[in-house]
Parts: C-alpha cells; structure tokens; sequence
C-alpha cells in the first residue's frame, strides 16, 4: 500500500485515515501542525519573547537558516533537495523562521524565494 499523499510505500497498520485517503505518519502529522507562517496573533506572542540569536535555533532551522542568509534567496525546492527534507518539515521550519523575523517569503522574477527578513531586493512580499 502507498500513502495517498506522498506514495511511499506503508503496511495497512501503519496507515492513518485523513479526509478519506490513506496517509502515512508523516503527512498524517503535516497535516494536523500549524501552515500559516504570517499569523497575526502567534506573531505578536513570538515578538513579546523578542530577538533571539540563530545561535539559539535548532541545528536544523540554523542550517536552513545560514544557507538562505548565504545564498540571499533561495527557492523552497533548492532547500529540500540541499537538505533531503521533506516539504512539511520545510513549512515547520518556515513558520519557525520568519516569526523570529530572520526570513520572509519573497516573489522574485515570478518564484517564491526565502531570503533573509532585513531583504530589501526586486518583488513584493
């Protein structure tokens, strides 16, 4: 059996029910974790903590986070296959990224981009 979301490959046990497909762990989980990065409430809650250091992120967000500040821009298709993560763990990091005001999505020549937040390059947000 494959899930019906990302088709790998599962045994029935392993199997969850979501909107009437078979899914996997994984996407069964991606779908239940927060998808909006521009909340406006859980951004006021993330600035009454204030700025934190990349050096207080997670290894993972650190190293997503130093290679968009590296690259200047990056798409999020250039991140999962630099880092073979899978796109839900993109989102969560996203998500955890621009609360902390350290990255923004960016159009840029028609393509989303993450660059870092201080970016001030072509596009609109």
């Amino acid at each position: 059996m494959k899930c019906s979301r990302c088709g790998i490959g599962m045994g029935e046990e392993d199997a969850y029910e979501l909107e009437g497909e078979r899914v996997c762990e994984d996407c069964f989980l991606d779908a239940q974790m927060p998808q909006h990065p521009c909340d406006p409430l859980a951004q006021s809650v993330a600035d009454r903590f204030g700025r934190i250091s990349p050096d207080e992120l997670l290894e993972e967000q650190r190293e997503v986070y130093e290679f968009i500040k590296e690259r200047g821009k990056v798409t999020p298709a250039e991140i999962l296959n630099r880092f073979g993560m899978r796109e839900g763990d993109l989102r969560q990091i996203f998500i955890v990224l621009r609360r902390l005001k350290l990255v923004k999505g960016q159009k840029i020549d028609g393509e989303i981009c993450y660059v870092p937040y201080e970016y001030q390059g072509q596009g609109g947000e």
